[in-house]
């Protein structure tokens, strides 16, 4: 009977241990509001507290190029230089323009330059066309070479535009529509230019800020690569015991990851989150500072991240 009783005061005693620091965590003020993006009419759900407003959402605007601007939908393949052609009907329409406006001038041979261009659309496509002229006749027309490049230039924006939506439409017919539940994943570079106007990409310090808010101690809110804090990732996730910040696990695209057969993982797993603050490791290597969630998880990991990796993105307001 004893060992019974001392074993229940033991339980009593570890729960009561594992629920302290929760009792002594008291809810700031917390209020919720909703931004609309002009450029593309999302709405998000924001979150204000401790004296910074956050999107309560991951940001959902697509780059227009797609991952060449550094922007992925789950499993989006990356374009390559070769994926990208330009509309042979608007070459055509482009240069014959070019022919009616004067700039295709002089002969070769027996053929004048417009009746050549001619021939050569009907059997080369706009790149080869481009090459071979310049080959071929780029010293000798330096003017209508130059006009070609000037069509191709013009033209080369909206074969990007037409891959980039191609490679999007294709992963998100497989990956259940990601982007609509989980927002894009950014690289670095491709988060600072995503961000809206009035808002930007939060600084390790406005996370340190939030993270305080919720309860982590100075001790361990400096951490780095290692979970910190007690409580307060839970307090961020969506569930019942979330103040209304609402992370999601969206995986991402990690930096290293084809090594294993792939590069998106963790999805359903893990949350991954930008910061605007990065390090330099080395001379030529800078590192960014990222917030990691997991779902057995309730800390939070300050972590560091090669800066092609690609990560959800929480705004926070100017």
């Amino acid at each position: 009977m004893k060992k019974i009783i001392i074993i229940l005061l033991g339980v009593i005693v570890y729960c009561a241990c594992q629920n302290d620091d929760k009792r002594d965590w008291i809810q700031p003020e917390i209020s919720f509001s909703n931004f609309q993006d002009a450029r593309d009419m999302n709405t998000y759900k924001c979150i204000t507290i401790g004296g910074q407003t956050w999107m309560a959402e991951n940001l959902k605007y697509r780059l227009p190029q797609g991952t060449l601007d550094g922007c992925y939908t789950y499993e989006e393949e990356n374009i390559r230089s070769q994926d990208i052609r330009v509309n042979s009907q608007s070459w055509a329409d482009s240069v014959r323009a070019g022919i009616d406006r004067g700039e295709f001038e002089g002969t070769v041979g027996f053929f004048t330059l417009a009746q050549l261009l001619e021939m050569w659309m009907e059997s080369y496509t706009p790149e080869n066309c481009l090459s071979n002229f310049e080959a071929y006749y780029g010293t000798s027309f330096p003017e209508a070479t130059a006009s070609l490049k000037r069509m191709y230039n013009n033209l080369y924006p909206a074969a990007i535009l037409e891959v980039a939506n191609q490679r999007l439409a294709k992963a998100e017919s497989t990956n259940g529509q990601y982007s609509k539940k989980f927002g894009f994943l950014y690289t670095y570079e491709g988060a600072l230019k995503a961000v809206p106007e009035g808002w930007r990409l939060p600084t390790d310090d406005d996370w340190k800020k939030l993270e305080a808010t919720l309860g982590m101690s100075v001790s361990q809110i400096g951490m780095l690569d290692e979970w910190r804090g007690n409580y307060e990732g839970n307090l961020l996730k969506v569930g019942k015991d979330g103040i209304g910040f609402d992370v999601v696990y969206a995986g991402g695209r990690l930096y290293g990851a084809y090594m294993y057969g792939g590069s998106f993982y963790n999805r359903d797993v893990n949350a991954y989150f930008w910061s605007s603050t990065h390090k330099v490791e080395r001379d030529t290597v800078d590192l960014g500072i990222t917030r990691v969630f997991f779902l057995k998880e309730d800390r939070i990991m300050r972590g560091t991240s090669d800066l092609t990796a690609a990560y959800s993105v929480r705004c926070i307001k100017e």
